[in-house]
């Protein structure tokens, strides 16, 4: 019963699995393309905007309604593995499957959020290039105050992608400890058992343990008899 209850979560954590990495994967086509074209002038950027607003939907709300679709799906796929899988693993393979899928959840997030800086930076310098536009067309030279701010912008958003991936690991580390735990918890349960299943035991233990201090003291009063009789045979 428990094998299959395994083989039905794991089923479902590899439906998850699959959804995430299309998900991941179109996110990343959009975000290198994205980069491609603000890597270009902002002329191009004016052109992509303008064939958005004809097109209808934007690729800012693609990556937006990408973006969601792909935090519910990591939530999904962690409680799967945290709340069910783990929980059901009894043997070593079981156990061993869980770890891949934590490992594969942990490599799809770091990929998400790489491909996530990588949209971030396009939209700044697509910003940078709206900010420059403006500024040539009133003949004048790109206002100071808004480079700062967008640097400043830019080292914060590192900051908190560095401090994402920092607790990523974490909980990758904290999913670690408690199969683990897990793992123990099950061993000494095991153990339980059979010093349940055998009873007597301790009793037999005791038996041993008073039998060999009977023979201790027999063994102690020999020598010390014969010790005895050596001094009395040697004084007289």
């Amino acid at each position: 019963m428990d094998h299959n209850q395994f083989e039905s979560v794991k089923r479902e954590a590899t439906k998850l699995e699959r959804q995430l990495e299309e998900k991941v994967a179109r996110y990343q086509q959009l975000a290198q393309k994205c980069n491609a074209q603000s890597s270009t002038t902002s002329n191009s950027w004016n052109q992509m905007e303008q064939g958005q607003t004809n097109g209808g939907s934007t690729e800012k709300e693609q990556a937006a309604a990408l973006q969601h679709d792909i935090q519910r799906s990591m939530q999904a796929l962690q409680d799967c593995i945290t709340s069910r899988l783990d929980p059901a693993a009894n043997t070593s393979h079981q156990m061993l499957v869980v770890k891949r899928y934590r490992e594969i959840l942990f490599d799809l997030t770091g990929d998400y959020q790489k491909a996530h800086q990588g949209w971030q930076r396009s939209q700044e310098r697509m910003e940078l290039f709206k900010g420059a536009d403006g500024s040539k067309g009133g003949g004048e030279g790109q206002d100071p105050a808004m480079d700062n701010l967008l640097r400043e912008r830019n080292h914060i958003q590192n900051s908190l992608n560095g401090a994402n991936q920092t607790i990523e690991q974490a909980f990758a580390i904290r999913a670690d400890l408690g199969a683990q735990r897990s793992g123990l918890g099950r061993a000494q349960a095991g153990i339980g058992s059979i010093l349940t299943n055998i009873p007597g035991i301790n009793g037999l233990v005791d038996a041993i343990r008073r039998k060999r201090s009977k023979d201790d003291k027999i063994l102690a009063g020999v020598i010390a008899s014969c010790i005895f009789f050596t001094l009395w045979y040697l004084f007289h």
